[in-house]
């Protein structure tokens, strides 16, 4: 009678563990591909707990790294001066601050380009302001702009010389006319010849919405489930990021055969 009882529990734990198995091999392929809101991608990428540290490559040729930040501002204005909000819950977004800092190698001779970018969304994910440094050495290139005051304004100096300009919203609509300002006539023309911009463009989106479905890459000799995010700028070029279930951004791939890769992955 034992033996039979314990035949029984054998065969049913056999049963359970093949059908947990199954589960887990056939279900996991099956919601692979699926699509997922890309706004739910988007808010894990923007509350991230962790940071991502990426190696820039460039056919296949290690060229620079970068670091992309994420925080969250929160109203703590309803506590009381002795009172802490739980640890890891957000009680009212005010904004999200997005950080890209970094180098890549841009010639031959080791010069580097350095940049620094900081860019702060309100809490329904509208930009309210962003700030772009550049540094190539002796020249340092800074971008700033204030959604509410409708301007960019670009500052250059070189150690001896510097030069500042504020360029409104509706100046910027018009990108040759601007680049005819600072490289003559024949800028606007090499602008239109180079297939960049186009007069139609103006009247479409410079990037299709994202599109965002399940995935999966590998983590060393593991595959790991993630996000993919992916879309198009100015009808042409393809970006597509690949996002851990935390928010973490893993891989990105760029026009010009350009690949972040984040340092866990390894390799390119």
């Amino acid at each position: 009678m034992l033996s039979r009882i314990t035949l029984v529990l054998l065969a049913g734990f056999w049963l359970t563990m093949n059908l947990l198995l199954w589960r887990a091999e056939y279900g996991r392929k099956a919601s692979l591909g699926t699509t997922v809101p890309a706004r739910v991608v988007w808010e894990k990428i923007l509350t991230s707990p962790d940071s991502s540290s990426l190696t820039i490559w460039r056919h296949g040729k290690k060229i620079g790294f970068c670091h992309w930040i994420t925080s969250v501002s929160e109203d703590l204005s309803r506590l009381s001066s002795t009172e802490s909000p739980p640890e890891g819950m957000v009680r009212d977004i005010v904004n999200y601050r997005l950080e890209l800092e970094g180098n890549v190698l841009v010639t031959d001779s080791n010069d580097r380009l350095r940049f620094d970018t900081h860019l702060t969304l309100g809490k329904n994910e509208q930009w309210q302001q962003f700030d772009v440094r550049l540094t190539l050495r002796p020249n340092t290139w800074q971008l700033r702009s204030v959604a509410a005051e409708r301007t960019v304004k670009l500052t250059w100096q070189d150690g001896t010389e510097s030069l500042s300009r504020s360029f409104s919203f509706a100046e910027l609509e018009n990108p040759q006319a601007l680049v005819q300002e600072f490289a003559g006539p024949m800028g606007g023309v090499l602008l239109s010849g180079s297939g960049w911009w186009s007069n139609s463009t103006n009247h479409v989106a410079v990037a299709r919405q994202w599109q965002a479905r399940h995935e999966s890459i590998r983590l060393g000799h593991s595959p790991v489930e993630v996000y993919r995010l992916e879309t198009q700028l100015l009808n042409r070029f393809d970006l597509v990021v690949f996002v851990s279930r935390a928010g973490e951004i893993l891989r990105a791939e760029l026009p010009e055969d350009v690949i972040l890769v984040n340092d866990q992955l390894g390799g390119n």
